[in-house]
């Protein structure tokens, strides 16, 4: 056998024992209303399964312990950008697939990712996105700030080309270092916000996030987008992304975009004005 039969030999023997193996992770804090489900779907695909806790009072360690199949870590979260890649550093397998600990995978989602694992190569530049649906108050909608729904998002990436990198939000964080992408079959649906109480949590959490990285980005900040900014984004969430159609949850919404867009600038200017003093 020369030279150039050995290597061919040697890269169909590779491809032929390939086996792709994918780290799931999931983000929680006080995340026990949904996790079960969560990962009676996630362990039908996933080889490790690595969940990042942010200090959980609400009996959602307890859950996560009982289980056998589970790496719980704890991190004290400071955004979502660093949080992820934390979780993903963690996971022993280049090929990661995440949800929120709010999100859950369909059945069809679960077969995507089964026939995913069939491959023998995948090129590690390449991105799998799946459709996501959005649930507010019980009620599947059209849209929340800063997405329309349904939506589509990247949650199948290979770690060593891809990452949440300095180009990315630290909230609402977006991948990057890929080259391809493609959609997969299946639906991750998004439980969001069961009552109006968690809405001012989640704006109280966000937006402080969401300030400190317009400062960060050298972004344009004045007291003139203070004002005219929030209706802005009021009408185009109700009227031009189909809040509307959402009735009265839609209305809720649409507040949402107006009071989340209003407390960003509010954040960022009085962050603005402490590095003056």
């Amino acid at each position: 056998m020369n030279e150039r039969h050995r290597y061919v030999f040697v890269v169909i023997l590779h491809n032929y024992l390939l086996i792709m193996y994918i780290s799931t992770y999931i983000l929680t804090y006080n995340s026990s209303k949904y996790i079960d489900e969560i990962l009676y779907q996630v362990s039908k695909f996933s080889d490790e399964i690595v969940v990042v806790d942010s200090g959980s009072t609400d009996g959602t360690l307890e859950i996560l312990k009982k289980r056998d199949n589970v790496c719980l870590l704890n991190r004290n979260f400071d955004n979502f950008k660093n949080q992820r890649n934390f979780a993903a550093s963690k996971c022993k397998y280049d090929w990661l697939f995440f949800v929120d600990s709010d999100e859950i995978p369909d059945n069809i989602l679960v077969e995507s990712l089964l026939e995913f694992k069939r491959q023998k190569f995948v090129p590690p530049e390449k991105v799998f996105s799946f459709s996501r649906k959005w649930v507010v108050m019980g009620r599947t909608i059209h849209s929340l700030y800063p997405v329309e729904s349904p939506d589509n998002v990247v949650r199948l990436f290979n770690k060593s080309i891809v990452s949440f990198d300095e180009n990315s939000n630290l909230v609402h964080e977006t991948l990057g270092g890929y080259s391809q992408r493609e959609t997969l079959a299946g639906t991750i649906n998004h439980r969001t916000f069961e009552t109006k109480a968690e809405i001012y949590r989640k704006i109280e959490q966000y937006t402080s996030i969401a300030a400190r990285d317009m400062i960060l980005r050298g972004r344009s900040i004045s007291y003139t987008k203070m004002i005219f900014d929030p209706p802005a984004a009021f009408v185009k969430w109700f009227f031009f992304k189909k809040g509307f159609l959402d009735g009265k949850v839609g209305i809720i919404l649409g507040k949402y975009a107006y009071r989340y867009t209003k407390e960003k600038y509010c954040k960022a200017l009085e962050l603005v004005n402490k590095k003056r003093v």
